[in-house]
């Protein structure tokens, strides 16, 4: 058994095949990487993963920044993710569950993939929260941005958003609305 961190085909359907329209070039590039999106294999290496997503920001929002491309993306990813079977579920009670229930219950929803992304939510007022990212993988804090901002919007919520970071693996999240 690999101990590489590995990442779920759905994150893949959810992102790439539900979040997003991928070009024909874009498919392209993503074969280069090993992603067949018309014939996704169970799982794919985290890095692959990373790799795909800016790949996708490059090819689909190529006037942004790296950073406002994988927040797109993250937004994307969570849209694309409610398209999917399990998805559909996970995110069906959001809109009666609240801002703060959500980012509490954050942590739940990383647990369907065997990702390692760990993230421990702390309130720190009535209307704000610092999630701490703490990873054995590189994670964007962009995408995650993205991620959140989009969860929070199916519970009816805009938020502001800061990111701290500490190293290529920790970084915090300082969210208020």
């Amino acid at each position: 058994m690999s101990s590489e961190p590995m990442v779920r085909a759905v994150m893949f359907e959810a992102l790439f095949l539900h979040g997003v329209r991928a070009t024909e070039a874009l498919e392209e590039a993503m074969r280069a990487e090993g992603v067949d999106l018309r014939a996704l294999k169970p799982e794919y290496p985290w890095v692959t993963y990373n790799r795909c997503v800016d790949l996708t920001w490059k090819h689909l929002f190529p006037d942004l920044s790296a950073e406002q491309g994988r927040r797109e993306l993250g937004r994307a990813f969570v849209r694309g993710f409610t398209r999917t079977l399990l998805g559909g579920a996970v995110v069906a009670g959001q809109p009666v569950l609240g801002p703060a229930r959500y980012l509490k219950r954050f942590p739940d929803h990383l647990r369907l993939d065997s990702s390692r992304l760990r993230v421990t939510p702390i309130q720190v007022g009535e209307r704000a929260f610092r999630m701490e990212f703490r990873n054995e993988i590189p994670v964007t804090p962009d995408f995650m941005v993205g991620v959140l901002e989009e969860g929070l919007r199916l519970t009816r919520t805009e938020a502001n958003f800061t990111v701290e970071r500490h190293s290529p693996m920790s970084f915090d999240l300082h969210i208020a609305w």
